[in-house]
């Protein structure tokens, strides 16, 4: 008996970042990233690569988080690193996977159990994070990197992660680690695909004209759902200018057949998985895209040399439009 043996596709999700002390509203207390970073006459760190450093070297044992059922550790050598023209990077592979729950381990060819996993043990897998700081100009001191997080299917890390960095430097270092997305528009342009939409979800508030009425959420809303969408070129071009516009500002309207929405929400396919996107809300979303299929390895995850490769190129270009400048 024969078959064919999937895989998960494997992805990409691109923050950018920036840090400042803990609890400050101040710009000025936002760090330039190629600075000495002195979070305390206790601590100083050449730049902020080597302030991340202190985070993977305290996390390359397993942790073992028993309220999320997951456990999570950093691998890090001084020769996980690499520098480009325009940036300096170093990554990490973490190792990860969650527990709580049996299962049967199968061939999914022969459909015989090979193996019953109990509810101590985690299906763990590597996940590789690239932290990216891009370089000083004449004109520009630079306050805002980049993550980049490789996904497996379903499966990533971005959240965890984050999670642990954020108290980490919160507690040992007061410091505050926020992530935002690149760019509204370049966002708009890697997620959001004629071919990967599969809903449009939009909402129009209606007020009444008695403004005793408008308390909390208004009056009424009305709620459209479009699916089975198909777009000729036309028509794509217009709806996409329209969805570029909506991402700009929170009180930018989306228009469709002459009617105004104030939401707008897309479900879309991303290497595998649906999404629910709000359109003003991306600031705090993250860019994920698929990597080409040549960097999956037979075992599904990458190639170590072609994904550096591949995510030196995507850097470039998600850095050409970011503003790596916080004023």
């Amino acid at each position: 008996m024969t078959g064919v043996l999937s895989v998960f596709n494997i992805s990409l999700t691109a923050c950018s970042f920036h840090i400042k002390q803990f609890r400050s509203r101040s710009i000025e207390k936002i760090f330039n990233l190629n600075d000495k970073i002195e979070p305390s006459e206790e601590s100083s760190f050449e730049n902020v690569l080597e302030f991340f450093k202190e985070f993977l070297f305290t996390y390359s044992n397993t942790i073992n988080n028993d309220d999320k059922k997951q456990i999570f550790s950093c691998k890090y050598e001084e020769s996980y690193s690499g520098e480009t023209d325009s940036y300096r990077y170093i990554y990490t592979i973490i190792q990860s996977g969650i527990y709580g729950s049996s299962s049967e381990i199968c061939d999914v060819v022969t459909n015989e159990v090979k193996y019953i996993k109990s509810a101590n043990e985690a299906e763990v897998r590597p996940f590789y994070l690239f932290i990216i700081i891009p370089k000083d100009t004449d004109t520009v001191k630079v306050n805002k990197g980049m993550l980049i997080f490789q996904n497996v299917g379903p499966y990533g890390v971005k959240t965890i992660t984050k999670e642990y960095m954020q108290e980490f430097f919160k507690t040992k270092f007061n410091i505050t680690l926020n992530l935002r997305t690149i760019s509204s528009e370049l966002f708009v342009k890697k997620v959001i695909k004629r071919d990967s939409i599969k809903r449009f979800v939009m909402v129009k508030n209606h007020k009444s004209g008695d403004t005793s009425d408008n308390v909390g959420k208004g009056y009424g809303a009305e709620t459209r759902v479009l699916s089975d969408l198909h777009f000729n070129d036309g028509l794509w071009d217009r709806i996409f200018n329209k969805i570029i516009y909506v991402t700009k500002g929170k009180s930018n309207l989306f228009e469709f057949e002459e009617i105004e929405y104030n939401t707008l929400k897309l479900i879309v396919e991303i290497g595998g998985r649906i999404r629910t996107i709000d359109l003003h809300n991306v600031e705090n979303l993250s860019i994920i895209e698929s990597i080409p299929d040549e960097i999956k390895m037979a075992d599904g995850h990458p190639h170590k040399e072609r994904l550096i490769t591949h995510i030196e190129t995507v850097a470039n270009e998600y850095l050409s439009e970011m503003v790596l400048q916080i004023k």
